[in-house]
């Protein structure tokens, strides 16, 4: 009975060992999980908006994810990225943007894309990859500071960036490298 006694007493003494040794508080951890300032005020899944001007669509926009914030700066996040079909006026896709990330400054009015950004431009024939993209709603371009890639049925081109107006009507790689098919007549 001594010796059940004991062994019980060792496991308490153990157990409560484990406990107190187990459970540390990072006072930094706590305070960055709870900060409400680096909460959403906002967030909603299976987002899906669209953009129309006198009845006609202009951009059809899908996201698994968006996350609005509230603070000096108001941003919105796509932390699971984002699908832009943008139309032309007979409702016809013109143009596809794809993203895995993706972030809107609204005060500044800049919209980052990050991380395999990808444009089709359906009318142009034109396909472009990159890892970064910014969208300036002020000046109204779209340019790139990073490795580009452009396909089109004439071969493929890289850069080193590219500049573009907001409709991405005129581009142009900068420091473009590549092959390109030319037929002679």
């Amino acid at each position: 009975m001594k010796r059940n006694t004991r062994l019980y007493l060792y496991l308490i003494i153990l157990g409560y060992f484990c406990i107190v040794t187990s459970c540390q508080n990072d006072i930094e951890k706590i305070n960055i999980l709870t900060d409400i300032n680096k909460m959403p005020v906002e967030s909603a899944k299976e987002v899906t908006t669209i953009r129309s001007d006198s009845g006609k669509i202009q951009l059809y926009m899908t996201s698994p994810q968006l996350d609005r914030y509230q603070s000096e700066q108001s941003y919105t996040k796509f932390p699971k990225g984002l699908k832009v079909f943008f139309y032309d006026d007979y409702m016809n896709v013109k143009m596809m943007l794809s993203a895995k990330y993706a972030v809107n400054y609204e005060d500044r009015r800049i919209f980052e894309l990050k991380n395999n950004v990808v444009i089709i431009d359906y009318k142009k024939g034109d396909t472009i990859y990159t890892e970064s993209m910014v969208w300036d709603q002020s000046r109204k371009t779209i340019s790139s500071d990073v490795l580009v890639k452009r396909i089109n049925k004439d071969g493929v081109l890289y850069g080193e960036g590219f500049d573009a107006d907001e409709n991405f009507n005129e581009y142009t790689l900068r420091r473009p490298r590549g092959t390109i098919t030319v037929e002679n007549e």
